[in-house]
C-alpha cells in the first residue's frame, strides 16, 4: 500500500465517498483539521460546493472497484468513480491540494460497513459523534449489526434501513480518519 502524503496539522484533509443518486444527494464529505473531524456535508459536482472555514492540503476520495460483489454493477461503479473525481478535483484544484484515491480494500480491508462504524464511533469524539448524527446514527449502527450478525455477514448485502443515508458520511468520516492515523 502507498505511504500517505504528509500532511501540515494547519492545514485540513477532506474525505470523499462517491455518490450520484436522488437518494444520496451525492458524494458525502468529511472534512477534518488537525485530526478532528469538523464538517459533514453531502456535495455533487455540478451545483455549488460547501466552501470549507479553512484550507485542505489533502483531498481522499474513494476509489471504486470491481471485485466478484460489484461485477453485474459496472455502469454504477463507473459512473460513482466519475463523480467522485469530478468532486475531488474541483476541491483540489480549488485548494491546491494532493489527492489521495484509495480503494476501499485499500482503507477498510473487508470488513462489513456497520462493524467498521461500530469500531470508528469508539474512536469518535463527542463532537465528533454529535456532528455525524448522535444517538440516532448510532443506534441505526447498532441495528445495522445485529441484522448483520443474524444474518451470518453476507457478502454484497446491505445491512442499513433503505433510507438510512448518513452511512455514505460515516464511510468518509472512516475514510478520513484512517488518512490521518486515527483508525487502523
Amino acid at each position: 500500500m502507498r505511504t500517505a502524503p504528509t500532511i501540515d496539522p494547519s492545514y485540513g484533509t477532506l474525505a470523499i465517498d462517491p455518490g450520484f443518486s436522488a437518494r444520496t444527494r451525492g458524494c458525502a464529505c468529511v472534512a477534518s483539521r488537525g485530526g478532528e473531524l469538523a464538517l459533514a456535508w453531502f456535495a455533487r459536482p455540478d451545483v455549488t460546493r460547501h466552501p470549507l472555514p479553512f484550507d485542505v492540503s489533502v483531498v481522499i476520495v474513494e476509489k471504486p472497484q470491481l471485485d466478484g460483489r460489484s461485477a453485474d454493477k459496472i455502469a454504477t461503479i463507473l459512473e460513482l468513480g466519475w463523480q467522485g473525481a469530478l468532486l475531488a478535483g474541483l476541491y483540489a484544484g480549488e485548494y491546491g491540494a494532493l489527492i489521495d484515491e484509495r480503494t476501499p480494500t485499500q482503507w477498510k480491508g473487508s470488513e462489513a460497513k456497520p462493524k467498521a462504524h461500530a469500531r470508528m464511533w469508539g474512536v469518535l469524539t463527542e463532537f465528533e459523534r454529535a456532528m455525524l448524527g448522535g444517538p440516532a446514527t448510532w443506534r441505526e449502527i447498532d441495528a445495522a449489526c445485529t441484522r448483520g450478525g443474524l444474518e451470518r455477514w453476507r457478502p454484497g448485502v446491505n445491512y442499513y434501513a433503505r433510507g438510512f443515508v448518513m452511512h455514505n458520511i460515516l464511510d468518509a468520516a472512516q475514510l478520513n480518519l484512517t488518512q490521518s492515523g486515527r483508525m487502523r
